[in-house]
């Protein structure tokens, strides 16, 4: 199971030593989040951060993007160095056109999915992408005391047996509170990549959290 971090929970005031701490503890890859303000009701990271911090890792950057009319970001975000972008399945009306256009930049492809948006259409996309993100929470839901909702689990096994049906192999992704008390449930649920959250942040020692999370999912 690869593991990342969400870079949205570090320290904007310090953002290039957040991404070398990332890079210390081990992780597998960077999770960006890119939101407009609009689709999510926060701002993201733009493209011309993201492309700052691009030489300070070698980790894959693999941005989550929120927003309407997704198709505007694709290129400045390739052009970024951005390795994998998840599309927004609520707001990608012309799925595979968007698709395409993301692979003709370079870049690989996911769809992402909040908690109650139906996967219906991973039947017709499986075959064309290599990613999904599948979100743990409703947006605001922490505000409220919920980091992580457990309906996210069976949607999770829903998926991988839609990708089973189409023998495609997708890289499914959970984020959304994930932390060393629900991972071992995400990866039983057939989660292949897990995004941590703030939990690891407030770690006294980053890397040392993260290896004894991989020993709680270690088979």
């Amino acid at each position: 199971m690869r593991l990342g971090a969400a870079l949205f929970n570090g320290n904007h005031a310090r953002l290039g030593d957040e991404v070398q701490r990332l890079n210390d503890a081990g992780l597998d890859l960077i999770h960006l989040d890119v939101f407009d303000g609009y689709f999510v009701p926060d701002l993201g990271f733009p493209p011309r951060t993201i492309e700052h911090l691009r030489p300070l890792t070698s980790l894959p950057f693999e941005v989550h993007l929120g927003a309407n009319d997704p198709l505007r970001f694709v290129k400045p975000l390739a052009d970024a160095g951005v390795d994998l972008l998840f599309l927004p399945i609520e707001t990608t009306p012309l799925l595979y056109e968007t698709i395409f256009t993301v692979r003709e930049c370079k870049m690989r492809v996911g769809l992402s999915f909040t908690l109650g948006t139906p996967l219906t259409a991973l039947e017709a996309a499986a075959p064309l992408i290599d990613a999904v993100l599948l979100l743990s929470r409703v947006t605001g839901e922490s505000s409220r005391g919920v980091s992580f909702n457990p309906l996210a689990l069976p949607r999770v096994t829903r998926a991988q047996e839609i990708f089973q049906a189409a023998n495609a192999g997708v890289d499914l992704q959970i984020a959304g509170g994930i932390n060393r008390a629900n991972i071992a449930q995400a990866k039983r649920a057939g989660a292949t990549t897990a995004s941590l959250g703030a939990g690891i942040y407030r770690a006294a020692d980053m890397k040392r959290e993260v290896s004894e999370i991989r020993a709680l999912i270690k088979d």
